[in-house]
């Protein structure tokens, strides 16, 4: 990968971000055998990477298998999932042109002031800062990089935030609801798990960085760093039976208000 960024006019940059990269001596955040190997790749040619002919030219050896352009969760940027014989890779594309621009707006100070200069500095900030390494480009842009880790604070749920939350759950509450009543039990159980749990799991997240408790983002690792009550409480049970999903929907309900309490002080009130 080094060498077929250091021969491609487009990358200006190759970076080494994940656990293949953390300095880590605690277990739970140290790469193993199932981690896959994460890069940003700085390049003014991002177009390039829509599909996988870009891939023919690193080497013989890297033979594709699967290849998938999408959005990034964090940041919104593009993303490359790759499956090579024998390795599985992400690559997280970064427009040359935009990252120079926020280079100018660092320089310039902005990144201390709310608004989306500093909200697209923090979705930077959260991936690289258990650890960076630079393949290609070092030079140019490990200083940035630098400055951001120190000067840009992760994103957190404000309280307002975590209200608006709540609010959409019991929104989604009475949808999953109206569709267990018309048996539309497919549709509850996606719903169930796609929105109700995951606002559970983003609340808990919260709530345990607010208390200088581990978390991590997206529910992972949190087998590890959760107590057998809070994950008793974001767990979700339930197949495709109305008495089940009822009752998931109804324990999910009574989460989400337990950790509105403990994150805000006040008790958020379910529809039903």
């Amino acid at each position: 990968m080094t060498a077929w960024a250091q021969r491609t006019p487009a990358v200006k940059a190759l970076v080494l971000i994940g656990s293949r990269e953390r300095k880590a001596t605690d277990e739970i955040w140290r790469a193993d055998p199932e981690s896959d190997w994460d890069f940003q790749i700085i390049t003014s040619a991002a177009g390039r990477f829509s599909n996988s002919d870009w891939t023919r030219e690193i080497g013989k050896n890297f033979e594709i298998r699967a290849y998938a352009s999408r959005v990034a969760r964090i940041g919104g940027v593009p993303k490359v999932n790759a499956i090579f014989t024998g390795v599985e890779t992400d690559f997280v594309i970064l427009s040359a042109g935009m990252m120079r621009l926020l280079k100018w707006l660092v320089l310039l100070g902005r990144h201390r002031m709310e608004g989306k200069v500093r909200r697209g500095l923090q979705d930077l900030a959260i991936v690289i800062r258990p650890g960076w390494r630079f393949l290609h480009g070092s030079e140019a842009w490990d200083p940035f990089y630098r400055k951001v880790v120190a000067e840009v604070p992760d994103l957190r749920l404000s309280d307002e935030a975590a209200r608006g939350l709540a609010h959409a759950f019991a929104c989604e509450q009475l949808w999953t609801l109206r569709k267990i009543a018309r048996g539309e039990l497919s549709a509850a159980q996606r719903m169930l798990h796609r929105e109700l749990a995951e606002t559970n799991f983003r609340l808990l997240h919260e709530l345990k960085l607010r208390r200088s408790e581990r978390s991590f983002p997206e529910g992972r690792r949190i087998e590890r760093v959760a107590s057998a009550r809070e994950l008793e409480a974001v767990c979700v049970r339930a197949t495709l039976d109305a008495g089940q999903l009822r009752a998931a929907v109804d324990h999910s309900a009574t989460t989400c208000e337990r950790l509105m309490r403990d994150l805000v002080g006040e008790t958020w009130r379910r529809l039903v």
